[in-house]
């Protein structure tokens, strides 16, 4: 009995022992002291947190047979075991291996701290920490360099403003290969070339491990294409452990970020008469007239047009699910999601929805082989309204009558014609069922194979080969249809829509198919570290377009393309049908060799040799080297000792050769066009056939020089970091043609030639510091970038002829800073406008040469007579900076944590660029029938005076002159008020913005583990939410698209409201 009860009792305590579960603290330290934000992990789960300031975290519920994972940057990972320890104590030692995070680079890794170029990378949790549904955007103030600028909210359009330093558009490449998307302009609603912006644009930010930016020679790796710099995509794999799954959504509600207010009709018909008054004619609206609306009698109800056709706000929704796991054998990633992004339109046309799936599966083959594979595949739909409305439907409705209603007084089933808008009714144009759509299919299917071979008989080499199919198949299908419109009073017929009845269809399909082989070797010989890469790769793409368009009659029959090549739908006598075919290739070799000799001493050699099929043979392959230096002067002993509080300190200097192509495929061929016909001496008629210019047998890519200084530092473990960069970029051999005269009787243009030459000059800087205090984690980070250009040689210039000084200014750009002359403005005398009319003919300086001073009012702004010759013309504009994406950009982020809450705010903003508010545009005044309340504070009669013109007339003051009517939109002719770019219609550009804004809590795990749930975090947040700017900006949007409408041509930027979810399990 005895030793059956010692079993029992023994029993007892092993199953206790194996099941206790204690609170345990862990402490972690180096030499130096505390490791705050040290990653802490129960082996085998997602389960754990950081370190705090003092280098602690606590656990409330492990078990002895716990394993814990303890890792930080730069520092060898240890794993313990808890045992019976209630507190544990961890010492990290220095890694010399990962003495910094390792970061990717063009072909390859290495390791950040031995970087000696300019490159910037941002992680997957700097990218969804604050998103939007164009990634691009997301990225903005986010990157030194990368100057980003969001033209329109238009659902499915991808065409945010992107430039690398104000190179241009960067090459992109996703997981090693260079891809491309469709973007879709957000103004006018047609596709625009294929480009890497638009590609980016498009990923889901979920996917995403990483983004790198290489901004100097670093580039030259990748030849031909990226002189305006790379962006580096990598996507995410699978990773050993157990299945994690992650799911998360994002609800938002999204409205206009900006739209001016209009005033009241009453208001606006009385300030129309007074435009009139004042430009010498009749009112239009009897004061009988506006009493009608004044009492709101039936029948004379007023229109907000806006009002309209716009909803309150649209719902948008994203959801993502992915699963991510493996052994050491297999690892996988899995993931799908699904994205619905609304118009803000009440007939719910210009929404876009995207569904994609992305797989990545890592298989070790044996010990030395794995096998890599990904495929995507995704499908976005866009329904548009037809191609004519929809290029225009802004424009229309600011240019509808208020008077009139959208659809008949006595009958809501007909539609209200506007004669005075060309008959174009804003909702009736929105009505897929009146007037047609457009809609826009897309199917992409991206596919990549990636072998490694790592053999132990040499440590440190790598054989590889990748290869990669990408399919794309774009779809429009329109259709337009006339629609008959009637009197709002009488319901009679009263005109139509300009649309014919037609149906199109066009189908594009692009191919590209892309190959690579590669050897690396990377390996450390005591001090001396040193790495190689040498590698090949061949691109092919290939497109194919057809469109047919027919017009009916008022049966439709669709399918125009038709069966078996039978035309079956329309009328075939109006039949139009074309179609492309383009084919494309280009192929490159690449090296790369690097050495560092203890860390400090650094340099790296790149080239590529490029080649490209669009040049004539003999100007088709290119060499393009590219070199760096480093010198991290932290890691000498003497600086050590002096300065222990650096952790890096870094200088570096870089400099190498790009190609940028230029020209266009087989211009190098002489081509002919038909011209005319011709009667020899049988009487036939022949066709002739004429070439236009000479073949372009000398013309290659021009040759970009980069070369960039920097300086990288980080002290206190991370607490005050940053970098600053100066760049300089010569770009020679830009296509122009030669000045060189000919006979006449040659016929022909000469070719372009390698001639031209520009320079790019500038600097970035980013600022970052990081702390905690106690339980609160704060991170604050700053960007800047500075950029400008100029034309250092302009073939032009050695035969231009100029008419005077002035004229010399305006037109020989050779030598001067060219952003910051792109515009240009009248300034203001001491600010002071004209009181009276007293105050106009008394004035010594003339205004207009031809009209004198009579086309002036009060109010009016007196014009600096820059060269004093009593005349205002050209010749007393200043020069300025223009409209477009600024030179100087900046952004601000601002990252918090305490205990389960987290904050994320990321600001952007830009200046030295100037925006046209046109007065007689769209939200304007003068031409269009309404008024805004911006311009409410103008010169107008004092109260008890009639008469504009009488010079006793009193005015009250106000901002903007008397007002008065317009010849056109955008009029530039009539009245001095309208003609000339003023600081009130010329306006500052610069705007700071929050641009996006995210409050998240993360529940408690003692709370989630009861269910199952690792990890689950709540938040909301939202996106362009507040802006300052010049105030006459503030209902227009400053950084939204150039427009000489005031951006009234165009779908209008967004802000959103959101909320969602984060959770894992």
């Amino acid at each position: 009995m005895k030793k059956l009860l010692t079993v029992c009792l023994l029993a007892l305590l092993y199953v206790t022992s194996a099941f206790a579960q204690m609170n345990v603290t862990v402490t972690v330290k180096d030499e130096v002291g505390p490791v705050p934000r040290a990653s802490v992990l129960i082996k085998g789960t997602t389960i754990g947190d950081l370190t705090d300031i003092d280098g602690v975290v606590k656990f409330d519920s492990l078990k002895d047979t716990d394993v814990l994972i303890v890792s930080f940057i730069g520092y060898r990972t240890v794993e313990v075991t808890v045992g019976t320890r209630a507190n544990i104590d961890v010492l990290l030692e220095v890694d010399s291996e990962q003495i910094e995070e390792t970061v990717v680079v063009g072909y390859g890794q290495q390791k950040k701290a031995s970087l000696t170029s300019a490159i910037t990378t941002i992680k997957s949790e700097d990218i969804t920490s604050t998103r939007q549904t164009n990634l691009v955007a997301s990225l903005q103030g986010k990157v030194p360099g990368l100057q980003i600028r969001q033209k329109s909210g238009k659902p499915g359009t991808f065409d945010t403003d992107l430039s690398l330093r104000g190179f241009g558009t960067p090459l992109v490449i996703i997981d090693g290969v260079a891809r491309t998307a469709q973007s879709r302009d957000g103004d006018w609603g047609y596709w625009m070339n294929e480009s890497g912006s638009a590609a980016l644009a498009q990923l889901n930010p979920d996917d995403i491990e990483s983004i790198t930016v290489l901004k100097d020679a670093s580039a030259a790796i990748y030849g031909l294409d990226a002189a305006n710099g790379v962006i580096l995509v990598t996507t995410k794999k699978g990773q050993i452990g157990k299945p994690s799954v992650t799911y998360s959504n994002n609800l938002a509600f999204a409205m206009p970020t900006a739209m001016p207010k209009a005033v009241d009709l009453v208001t606006y018909m009385r300030k129309e008469n007074e435009m009139r008054i004042n430009s010498k004619q009749g009112a239009k609206y009897t004061e009988e007239f506006i009493q009608h609306y004044v009492n709101g009698d039936e029948g004379y109800v007023e229109t907000d047009w806006f009002d309209v056709i716009m909803k309150d706000y649209a719902f948008n929704q994203n959801h993502n699910l992915s699963v991510r796991g493996g052994n050491q054998q297999t690892q996988y990633y899995l993931s799908g999601s699904y994205m619905e992004d609304n118009s803000i339109l009440t007939m719910d046309n210009m929404n876009n929805d995207r569904l994609s799936f992305t797989g990545n599966v890592t298989s070790m083959i044996t010990p030395e082989l794995s096998v890599s594979f990904q495929s995507s595949i995704s499908y976005s739909r866009i329904e548009g309204m037809s191609g004519v409305s929809n290029q225009n439907i802004w424009y229309y409705t600011s240019n509808a009558d208020r008077t009139i209603s959208p659809t008949v007084l006595s009958n809501p089933e007909h539609y209200s014609a506007l004669p005075d808008s060309e008959n174009r009714n804003p909702l009736a144009i929105t009505d897929r069922d009146a007037v047609g759509y457009q809609d826009n299919k897309n199917m992409s299917f991206r596919n990549n194979v990636d072998v490694k071979y790592e053999p132990k008989w040499l440590k440190g080499l790598t054989l590889s080969a990748s290869g990669a199919y990408d399919f794309n198949n774009y779809r429009q299908d329109g259709l337009d249809k006339a629609l008959t419109l009637y009197d709002y009073q009488t319901d009679e017929k009263a005109g139509a829509n300009a649309e014919a009845n037609q149906y199109s269809e066009q189908w594009t399909t692009r191919q590209m198919l892309y190959g690579r082989i590669q050897v690396n070797f990377n390996r450390r010989f005591g001090d001396h570290n040193v790495g190689a890469t040498l590698a090949a790769e061949a691109t092919k793409n290939k497109v194919n377009n057809i469109t047919g368009l027919r017009k009916y009659g008022d049966f439709l029959t669709y399918d125009i393309l038709g069966v078996d090549n039978v035309y079956i739908g329309g009328d075939k006598s109006t039949a139009e049908n074309s179609g492309y075919r383009i084919d494309d290739a280009k192929a490159g070799y690449i090296f790369r060799a690097s050495y560092d000799y203890k860390g400090k001493y650094l340099v790296d050699f790149l080239g590529r040799y490029d080649g490209t099929y669009i040049y004539a043979p003999g100007y088709r392959w290119g060499f393009f080297p590219a070199y760096s230096v480093g010198y991290r002067i932290s890691e000498e002993e003497w600086f050590k000792k002096a300065m222990p509080w650096f952790n890096n300190l870094k200088f570096r200097w870089s400099d190498g050769l790009m190609g940028q192509p230029q020209g266009n495929p087989y211009a190098w061929q002489l081509g002919y066009s038909a011209s005319g016909s011709y009667v020899f001496n049988d009487g036939e008629l022949l066709n002739g056939y004429r070439s236009d210019s000479t073949a372009e047998t000398l013309l290659s890519w021009a040759d970009v020089r980069s070369m960039d200084f920097g300086i990288d530092w980080d002290m206190w473990r991370g607490k005050f970091g940053g970098s600053v960069d100066w760049f300089w970029r010569r770009t020679s051999g830009i296509a122009a043609t030669a000045t060189t005269t000919v006979p006449d009787f040659y016929g022909i243009s000469l070719p372009q030639q390698n001639l031209n030459a520009s320079e790019n000059v500038g600097i970035d800087i980013q600022i970052s510091h990081q702390n905690n205090i106690g339980e609160l984690w704060y991170r604050i980070a700053a960007t800047g970038t500075f950029s400008r250009y100029r034309t250092t040689y302009r073939e032009s210039d050695k035969t231009a002829m100029y008419s005077s000084s002035q004229d010399y200014y305006q037109k020989h750009w050779t030598g001067r800073w060219g952003n910051a002359m792109s515009g240009a403005t009248y300034h203001w005398a001491d600010g002071s406008q004209f009181k009276n009319w007293n105050d106009i003919t008394s004035h010594p300086v003339l205004h207009n040469v031809s009209a004198g001073m009579n086309d002036l009012l009060p109010g009016m702004y007196k014009i600096e007579d820059r060269n004093g010759d009593g005349v205002i013309n050209g010749s007393d504009m200043y020069y300025t900076w223009g409209e477009g994406n600024a030179p100087l950009q900046f952004g601000l982020i601002i990252a918090a944590s305490y205990k389960g809450f987290d904050l994320n705010l990321n600001f952007a903003g830009s200046t030295l660029f100037h925006k046209t508010a046109s007065l007689s545009g769209a939200w304007g005044y003068g031409f269009f029938p309404t008024f805004y309340e911006t311009y409410m504070d103008h010169y107008t009669l004092a109260e008890g005076f009639t008469d504009p013109f009488n010079p006793n007339s009193e005015w009250t003051e106000g901002f903007f002159p008397a007002v008065a009517k317009a010849t056109a939109g955008n009029d530039q002719q009539s009245n001095s008020t309208y003609r000339a770019n003023q600081p009130y219609n010329y306006i500052n550009g610069t705007f700071f913005r929050l641009k996006s804004a995210e409050l998240g809590y993360t529940l408690p795990a003692k709370w989630t583990k009861v269910v199952k749930i690792n990890s689950l975090r709540i938040f909301v947040s939202g996106t362009n939410l507040l802006t300052f700017c010049n105030k006459i900006l503030k209902a227009y949007d400053p950084e939204r698209n150039d427009s000489i409408y005031m951006n009234a041509g165009g779908y209008p930027l967004m802000k959103t409201y959101s909320l969602g979810l984060n959770l894992n399990f």
